[in-house]
Protein backbone atom coordinates (compact mmCIF):
# COMPACT_ATOMS: atom_id res chain seq x y z
CA UNK A 1 0.00 0.00 0.00
CA UNK A 2 0.95 3.50 -0.68
CA UNK A 3 2.10 5.75 1.92
CA UNK A 4 -0.02 9.11 1.70
CA UNK A 5 2.09 11.74 3.49
CA UNK A 6 0.29 15.86 2.84
CA UNK A 7 4.01 17.98 4.00
CA UNK A 8 5.13 21.20 4.50
CA UNK A 9 7.12 22.79 1.91
CA UNK A 10 11.03 22.95 2.36
CA UNK A 11 14.28 22.02 0.36
CA UNK A 12 14.75 18.69 1.64
CA UNK A 13 11.48 17.80 -0.50
CA UNK A 14 13.48 17.08 -4.10
CA UNK A 15 14.43 13.83 -3.62
CA UNK A 16 12.20 11.67 -5.97
CA UNK A 17 9.69 12.58 -8.93
CA UNK A 18 8.67 16.45 -8.21
CA UNK A 19 5.52 17.46 -9.82
CA UNK A 20 5.94 21.13 -10.89
CA UNK A 21 3.32 21.90 -13.72
CA UNK A 22 0.98 24.59 -12.53
CA UNK A 23 -1.78 22.62 -13.50
CA UNK A 24 -1.70 20.57 -10.68
CA UNK A 25 -1.95 24.02 -8.20
CA UNK A 26 -5.34 24.66 -9.14
CA UNK A 27 -8.83 23.48 -9.20
CA UNK A 28 -10.72 23.19 -12.03
CA UNK A 29 -14.57 23.84 -11.81
CA UNK A 30 -16.31 21.13 -9.79
CA UNK A 31 -17.46 19.36 -13.09
CA UNK A 32 -13.74 19.43 -14.10
CA UNK A 33 -12.58 16.75 -10.93
CA UNK A 34 -12.40 14.20 -12.76
CA UNK A 35 -10.25 15.77 -15.34
CA UNK A 36 -8.05 16.45 -12.41
CA UNK A 37 -8.14 13.07 -11.38
CA UNK A 38 -6.80 11.82 -14.68
CA UNK A 39 -3.43 14.09 -14.54
CA UNK A 40 -2.73 12.88 -11.16
CA UNK A 41 -3.15 9.37 -12.51
CA UNK A 42 -0.97 9.80 -15.97
CA UNK A 43 1.55 11.81 -13.08
CA UNK A 44 1.84 8.36 -11.19
CA UNK A 45 2.24 6.09 -14.36
CA UNK A 46 4.89 8.70 -15.59
CA UNK A 47 6.86 8.36 -11.85
CA UNK A 48 6.50 4.49 -11.81
CA UNK A 49 7.58 4.07 -15.56
CA UNK A 50 10.81 6.26 -14.47
CA UNK A 51 11.34 3.58 -11.47
CA UNK A 52 10.75 7.05 -8.24
CA UNK A 53 10.02 5.72 -5.38
CA UNK A 54 8.63 8.98 -3.94
CA UNK A 55 6.29 11.24 -5.49
CA UNK A 56 5.67 15.06 -4.77
CA UNK A 57 2.66 16.45 -5.47
CA UNK A 58 1.90 20.65 -4.98
CA UNK A 59 -0.91 21.28 -3.12
CA UNK A 60 -4.38 22.67 -4.61
CA UNK A 61 -5.52 26.16 -3.52
CA UNK A 62 -8.90 27.30 -3.52
CA UNK A 63 -11.46 29.98 -2.12
CA UNK A 64 -14.23 27.58 -1.97
CA UNK A 65 -13.40 25.20 1.34
CA UNK A 66 -16.11 22.66 -0.10
CA UNK A 67 -15.06 22.15 -3.98
CA UNK A 68 -11.30 21.86 -2.53
CA UNK A 69 -12.43 19.09 0.49
CA UNK A 70 -13.97 17.19 -3.08
CA UNK A 71 -10.77 17.55 -5.24
CA UNK A 72 -8.40 16.69 -2.18
CA UNK A 73 -10.76 13.56 -1.43
CA UNK A 74 -10.84 12.96 -5.22
CA UNK A 75 -7.06 12.95 -5.42
CA UNK A 76 -6.43 10.70 -2.43
CA UNK A 77 -8.93 8.23 -4.21
CA UNK A 78 -6.70 8.45 -7.46
CA UNK A 79 -3.59 7.70 -5.62
CA UNK A 80 -5.01 4.93 -3.60
CA UNK A 81 -7.16 2.66 -6.63
CA UNK A 82 -3.08 3.27 -8.42
CA UNK A 83 -1.54 1.98 -5.18
CA UNK A 84 -4.34 -1.03 -5.12
CA UNK A 85 -3.78 -1.74 -9.02
CA UNK A 86 -0.72 -3.38 -8.53
CA UNK A 87 2.85 -3.28 -8.64
CA UNK A 88 4.36 0.18 -8.65
CA UNK A 89 7.52 1.57 -8.08
CA UNK A 90 6.04 4.08 -6.09
CA UNK A 91 5.88 3.69 -2.08
CA UNK A 92 5.69 7.04 -1.32
CA UNK A 93 3.19 9.95 -2.38
CA UNK A 94 3.99 13.40 -0.84
CA UNK A 95 1.72 16.68 -0.73
CA UNK A 96 3.90 19.26 -0.59
CA UNK A 97 2.20 21.96 1.30
CA UNK A 98 2.59 26.00 1.13
CA UNK A 99 1.04 26.79 4.64
CA UNK A 100 0.06 25.01 7.68
CA UNK A 101 -3.43 25.96 7.23
CA UNK A 102 -4.09 23.90 3.76
CA UNK A 103 -1.60 21.00 5.29
CA UNK A 104 -4.51 20.86 8.00
CA UNK A 105 -6.75 20.35 5.29
CA UNK A 106 -5.23 17.72 3.63
CA UNK A 107 -5.12 16.10 7.02
CA UNK A 108 -8.67 16.51 7.99
CA UNK A 109 -9.79 15.34 4.74
CA UNK A 110 -7.76 12.66 4.76
CA UNK A 111 -8.50 11.70 8.82
CA UNK A 112 -12.14 12.02 8.20
CA UNK A 113 -12.43 10.01 4.77
CA UNK A 114 -10.18 7.98 4.09
CA UNK A 115 -8.32 6.90 7.13
CA UNK A 116 -9.77 3.51 8.45
CA UNK A 117 -8.71 3.25 11.65
CA UNK A 118 -6.73 5.99 14.53
CA UNK A 119 -3.17 3.75 13.68
CA UNK A 120 -4.29 5.20 9.34
CA UNK A 121 -4.56 8.87 10.43
CA UNK A 122 -1.78 11.49 9.65
CA UNK A 123 -1.39 12.73 12.88
CA UNK A 124 1.60 15.23 13.88
CA UNK A 125 -0.06 15.69 17.74
CA UNK A 126 -3.00 17.93 17.03
CA UNK A 127 -5.72 15.21 16.31
CA UNK A 128 -5.48 13.03 19.91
Amino acid sequence: MLEIQAIQKSASTTNGHVVSDPVFCVIPASKDLDTLAGLYKKELEAAAFKGAETIYFPSLSCSSQPLLFRAISQIYRTILDFGDAGDTSVKKVCIVCEDDDIRNTYMVVWNFYCAGTKKARMNDGRWD
